[in-house]
């Protein structure tokens, strides 16, 4: 690809260009025009006074009455300088010649050879070999011949050499007696025009050289203005809106100049308060929990929020996929034409279920993007489906053991069951009771862990503390055919010691139910300066992936079959969780399918 190269030039040596051309050509057609002009006038004064010249001459021959006194008058007379005669009969015979430079021969047919004989001496001694013939021909000799008085500028009849004037007066009249020729040369006229003219070239030149450093002194202090407001003018197109200084005028350049500042002034205000409008609103969006979009028209990504960043994961290479799935489904909603407000939809991302909100940004030429606002329903949904879940379990989990017993009570009083078995049905009642229990009493400890309810916190021993967990789940291990192994314990720990044994009980029970027999669950301990890890391992299932992430919420349930079937309802491990974050603790999970699972507990010491 080439590239064009502009010459720049400055408004200063255009200005002065322009003065230096407009100079040149006024002077030059002045000069042209006063140097024709004169050579015309002076030639024209010439021939004119060749004229008058002639005609005196021709009114005092006309007085005399004979020849030989008109010679003598003619040896009398004075002629200007550089002027000759020629006196011809009307046959056009010389009769006399005279000149500056000879003296007056009289004779008629003197040097003649033929009509309009040679005029030796006519053009002194530069036209000696000239014959008259060359210059007055028979229709001049015949016009004056005809009464009328002649000044010419004749050329030679063959068209070459130089140029005569001359001037021809008839002596005499009705008839015409003779001819009077006067004849000059031109060049002494040409000499003085030339010098004329390389007098006016001197002058023009001398005055162009003046004028051209003058207009360039002119030139630089008139567009010095313009260039200070040009260069404050690129620094207000930076950025930079300092008052242009050194435009002092009271013309219409200071004028431009006070509204070029006041300008940058009222454009630094303006992009003062852009700056703060944008800051603003950007702070606004930045703010907002859900994810905020703008595409182009065509669909390319302008902007997205720190949420919108996070929801995609713009620094995980591995989750390149979410985003490429978000801009895909945001494009598909840039295409679609049948609206002209918000369009609202519901896209699924994973496990996310998020509500996509999409407005037009219309300016007067049309459409100019779009804005989507990506809000995670995910909680929200989930939270009601727990809800219905949650009412749906508890009614099962109620009407099961309520029918239960209303029913074998009602069979006991109707003596329907016989009396020697009544005592396993009451038993039967019994463990519905104390499973309705169960349920009421994890009810009320997550209601009181919601609540925020204070802790009994003591001392406690972790040696004992460990001790008893082995002593209290070494039997049911046993009637499982599983090996339950836990780690000594040392030191303290400052705790509450009800709710710390509901966490164990709730996860060593939980291990227990999941894994097979012949496993091992194992409860470990890691003790720290500042805090205590806990660790209850199996070697169960294990947990899916895609579950872990909600294994502490409440009323979920991976297995939801097994679940009923053993009576729980999914609010173990979330009354877990509350009651290590009530201690100020963390609680995670690691599993592999088919490998077993470890839940991680950490607790301070001391509590904060």
């Amino acid at each position: 690809m080439t590239t064009k190269i502009r010459h720049s030039w400055s408004i200063s040596i255009k200005l002065w260009l322009a003065l230096t051309l407009l100079i040149l050509t006024v002077l030059g057609g002045l000069g042209l025009t006063i140097t024709w002009l004169f050579g015309d006038f002076y030639l024209q004064i010439k021939l004119d006074s060749l004229k008058t010249e002639a005609t005196e001459i021709s009114e005092q021959l006309a007085t005399i009455p004979n020849w030989s006194e008109r010679l003598s008058l003619l040896e009398t007379l004075k002629l200007t300088s550089g002027t000759q005669l020629v006196l011809l009969d009307p046959q056009g015979n010389v009769l006399v010649r005279s000149g500056s430079s000879s003296n007056v021969s009289p004779g008629l047919h003197s040097g003649v050879s033929g009509p309009y004989g040679g005029v030796n001496g006519l053009l002194g001694e530069l036209s000696r070999n000239i014959h008259i013939s060359d210059f007055f021909t028979d229709e001049y000799l015949a016009l004056v011949l005809s009464g009328k008085t002649i000044s010419i500028k004749a050329l030679p009849i063959n068209g070459w050499g130089q140029t005569m004037l001359l001037a021809a007066t008839p002596v005499g009249a009705n008839p015409v007696q003779g001819v009077v020729l006067l004849g000059s040369s031109p060049i002494p006229i040409q000499e003085s025009i030339t010098t004329f003219r390389w007098l006016i070239l001197y002058a023009s030149l001398i005055a162009i050289l003046l004028a051209t450093v003058i207009s360039l002194f002119f030139a630089r202090q008139v567009t010095r203005p313009l260039a200070l407001m040009q260069r404050g003018a690129t620094q207000m197109a930076k950025g930079d809106f300092l008052p242009i200084q050194g435009v002092n005028s009271n013309d219409e350049i200071g004028e431009l100049a006070e509204s070029l500042n006041s300008m940058g002034e009222s454009l630094k205000n303006h992009m003062e308060w852009l700056s703060q409008e944008k800051n603003l609103l950007q702070g606004i969006v930045e703010s907002i929990s859900d994810a905020v979009v703008m595409l182009s028209y065509d669909g390319l990504i302008l902007y997205a929020n720190d949420s919108a960043k996070a929801l995609w994961q713009e620094n995980e290479i591995e989750f390149e996929e979410r985003k490429t799935q978000i801009i895909n489904f945001l494009q598909t909603m840039t295409q679609n034409d049948d609206y002209q407000g918000e369009n609202y939809q519901t896209f699924a991302l994973g496990t996310q279920i998020l509500q996509v909100v999409m407005a037009p940004t219309v300016e007067t030429e049309g459409i100019r993007g779009h804005v989507a606002v990506l809000h995670d329903v995910t909680a929200s949904l989930r939270a009601e489906k727990a809800r219905r879940e949650f009412l749906a379990s508890v009614t099962h989990e109620l009407r099961t053991p309520l029918h239960l017993i209303q029913g074998y009570l009602e069979a006991i009083q109707d003596d329907v069951i016989p009396e020697h078995q009544q005592g396993e049905h009451i038993e039967l009642v019994l463990e519905e009771a104390k499973r309705l229990a169960r349920l009421v009493k994890d009810l009320q400890d997550i209601n009181w862990l919601e609540r925020g309810q204070s802790l009994q916190r003591v001392s406690i021993d972790l040696e004992s503390f460990m001790s008893d967990l082995d002593q209290r789940f070494q039997g049911r291990a046993q009637e499982l055919g599983l090996k339950l192994e836990v780690s000594p314990g040392s030191g303290e720990l400052f705790a509450d010691p009800d709710r710390l044994l509901q966490v164990f009980i709730n996860l060593i029970d939980n291990a227990m139910s999941y894994t097979p027999c012949g496993k091992t669950v194992r409860v470990f301990i890691e003790e720290e300066l500042n805090q205590v890890q806990f660790a209850v391992q199996d070697e169960g299932e294990g947990i899916p992936k895609e579950a872990l992430l909600y294994i502490f919420d409440s009323f979920f349930r991976v297995n939801k079959a097994r679940c009923r079937k053993d009576g729980g309802m999914g609010l173990g491990l979330a009354i877990v969780r509350q009651i290590v974050e009530a201690h100020g603790g963390t609680i995670k999970v690691e599993s592999d399918m088919g490998k077993g699972t470890t839940f991680w507990i950490a607790l301070p010491r001391e509590p904060s």
